[in-house]
């Protein structure tokens, strides 16, 4: 599948050799390359994004789908006891397109979920806990260009 930006990225000059500018906020298709939880991922870890989508700028694909990317937990807490839940959100920090460094930036989280009867157990059953939250590999992230980037067009 295609993404088509002209709206978010510009061309400068009309010859193959010349470079492509990625404008800030330009959309860009990320998925999480690992399942992610709030058990075992800590504030701050890096963790692997791939893209999803080739990002085409004038019928040239300037990022392709596939490209690794790297994102940072930006926010963990495990679960707790009385029903606390777990929280987990990601930020996406930047990809490599050959030595160039594209900067990125967007949110993506989860929170784990109480069922109802366990609220209601609570008066009961103090040591009931919350749950982890759990982000799956695959999890769609969308992000976009933090600044704007001038790269050399593809060969």
């Amino acid at each position: 599948m295609l993404l088509a930006l002209p709206a978010g990225a510009a061309r400068a000059g009309t010859d193959a050799t010349t470079a492509i500018t990625l404008k800030a906020g330009t959309p860009i298709e990320l998925a999480t390359a690992e399942p992610l939880s709030s058990k075992t991922h800590a504030k701050g870890n890096r963790i692997a994004l791939r893209v999803t989508r080739d990002v085409i700028v004038d019928g040239i694909v300037v990022i392709a789908a596939g490209t690794d990317a790297v994102g940072q937990i930006s926010d963990s807490r495990e679960k707790g006891g009385l029903g606390m839940t777990g929280k987990l959100a990601v930020q996406p920090l930047y990809l490599l397109r050959g030595a160039q460094t594209v900067r990125l930036a967007g949110t993506a989280g989860d929170t784990g979920a109480v069922e109802a009867g366990t609220v209601i157990g609570l008066a009961l059953l103090p040591t009931v806990s919350g749950r982890s939250a759990v982000i799956p590999e695959g999890t769609r992230l969308p992000a976009r260009i933090d600044r704007t980037v001038t790269l050399a067009a593809p060969k």
